[in-house]
């Protein structure tokens, strides 16, 4: 088996093993399943990463070409975080996260579906009637934590417990599961609202009072460090997420030194405010979106400032811009004020960012342009939808790039933030702060996360710390809430984008065009920071 085949055969077995990872790309062929989540689907799964993994070993690495050499380092990412993960067990605190966890199941498959034919709409029934079977694996895995010692934060499980009820209690024609049904399909709404009414949402239900007869053994702490083999979890994810071996005090002390550096750049773009430091500049000029819709309307209007300006800095463009919605009622309170989702592989489904309204009296808006720039154009839809394009190489390629380890996938989008500056998309220092405020906070991320997962922090400092860093009190909570569940997973921000503008320095140095360096950086695609290091360098 060479290289290729290998990445092949490895992607259609993740597709089997996580099928709704095929419908976020738009592979429909298994469009009416849900992940088994028992003891068989991981067993499974572990069996064929080792596989992987050793079939790849028996591969040559000399004489590979880029694709064959790229191909061959995703799948050694991914099958390498799949194993650990799974022998590591994460599962058990996966099973009761408040970020992407059962809950969400409803939310992703209203996202990512479509049930716009007959056929599709058959597809989605099936997948809803495989629900029960899905959360009652979800709560026998929740049990299995608590037997084994190894249980999520109370206040983890609280927002999951919450969301859930929210969930429940809207009417049935307002769930997310709905979406993908177009309106004028009466017969096939009223067929998925009896599904919900009859099936899921008794499985969801029982789900619910499995996470409330949970709470009880819900950890006082946040860390992972605090549970049995933590330490060694939190390892585990460093590396999946940075794709790089840190140990956390550097990682800490790095956050340290870099986030006052940023600090002085917020003092400095106070004064050119007329302020004496950022606190008096935001607290007398920073102003919410007075509505939804207006900071709908205002997201839209900076997307496509992007999207025209983007030609001077980038030779290639995806095919389509993005679209811009809000984030659903049932958990807006829960979520992070903007995250993006990848257009479907047809291209059929566009990609959408998604900015969250909630109790937007603590948003402030001048937030909102560097966050529309890291989610959508230059950042995330830019490199997304262009690596998806990219059709001369393997799906694995194309498709799984956020398995392969987010530093290089949320480094470009936080370089983005500041390429933006560079653009001239800022419409005054106010936003301009903005950006910096949000660059602080990825700064302090690395303080928070390691604080949190390796040094024993409780949930009140590490907000405070954000705090300090320009972060309104409810995202900071949300933030903090956020590192608790997915640990790891905010080191590769500032991680990622420190390695891209080394290399853009690099680059720089040797006569390289900007234009031409975003154009090579990009039509590579997302790798192992190493493996972006091998080819750049």
């Amino acid at each position: 088996m060479n290289a290729l085949e290998l990445a092949d055969r490895f992607w259609e077995e993740l597709l089997e093993d996580q099928p709704l990872l095929g419908t976020m790309v738009g592979d429909e062929r298994y469009d009416d399943r849900l992940p088994d989540l028992g003891e068989d689907g991981r067993a499974r799964r572990a069996g064929r990463a080792r596989a992987a993994l050793e079939e790849l070993a028996r591969i040559p690495r000399e004489g590979l070409d880029l694709n064959e050499r790229t191909a061959l380092d995703v799948v050694e990412a991914v099958a390498s975080r799949e194993l650990a993960e799974l022998e590591h067990r994460l599962d058990r605190l996966q099973v009761v996260s408040h970020l992407w966890g059962p809950g969400q199941l409803l939310a992703e498959i209203g996202t990512y579906q479509r049930a716009d034919t007959p056929e599709r709409l058959e597809r989605l029934l099936a997948r809803l009637a495989e629900t029960p079977a899905y959360y009652t694996a979800a709560a026998e895995v929740a049990r299995e934590g608590v037997a084994s010692g190894v249980t999520g934060p109370r206040v983890v499980v609280e927002r999951t417990v919450a969301q859930v009820e929210r969930l429940l209690a809207a009417p049935l024609e307002d769930s997310p599961a709905l979406m993908p049904v177009p309106a004028e399909d009466a017969a096939g709404r009223e067929r998925v609202v009896r599904i919900l009414d009859e099936v899921v949402h008794p499985a969801l239900a029982s789900y619910l009072e499995a996470l409330r007869a949970y709470l009880p053994s819900a950890t006082e702490t946040i860390g992972l460090g605090a549970l049995p083999g933590g330490d060694a979890m939190y390892g585990t994810q460093i590396l999946a997420h940075t794709t790089l071996p840190l140990e956390p005090r550097e990682v800490h002390e790095l956050g340290l030194a870099d986030l006052e550096r940023i600090q002085d750049e917020r003092r400095a773009s106070a004064r050119r405010l007329g302020y004496p430091d950022p606190e008096a500049a935001v607290g007398a000029l920073a102003r919410p979106a007075p509505s939804p819709e207006e900071l709908l309307r205002l997201a839209e209007a900076q997307v496509q400032r992007a999207w025209e300006a983007a030609p001077a800095y980038f030779g290639r463009l995806p095919s389509d811009s993005c679209e811009v919605r809000l984030v659903e009622a049932f958990r807006e309170r829960d979520m992070p004020f903007a995250f993006y989702h990848p257009p479907s592989m047809d291209g059929a489904r566009r990609g959408v960012y998604y900015v969250n309204a909630y109790d937007l009296d603590d948003k402030p808006l001048h937030h909102l342009a560097t966050t529309t720039y890291h989610e959508s154009n230059p950042g995330h839809h830019f490199q997304i939808a262009l690596e998806q394009e990219m059709g001369d190489r393997p799906a694995l390629r194309r498709f799984a790039g956020y398995l392969t380890g987010t530093a290089y996938c949320e480094g470009w989008g936080l370089y983005a933030e500041r390429l933006a500056d560079e653009m001239g998309l800022f419409e005054d220092e106010l936003e301009r702060l903005g950006m910096l405020e949000m660059q602080a906070m990825r700064a302090a991320r690395l303080v928070v996360d390691t604080g949190i997962h390796a040094f024993g922090w409780p949930r009140e400092r590490a907000v405070a710390l954000l705090r300090e860093a320009g972060v309104p009190p409810v995202d900071a909570e949300i933030e903090v809430d956020r590192y608790v569940t997915m640990p790891g997973q905010a080191l590769a921000y500032r991680i990622g984008q420190l390695e891209i503008e080394r290399l853009r320095a690099e680059a720089a140095s040797r006569g390289v065009p900007l234009r031409e360096f975003h154009d090579r950086l990009l039509a590579l695609g997302t790798l192992p920071l190493p493996a972006v290091r091998r080819e750049l360098g």
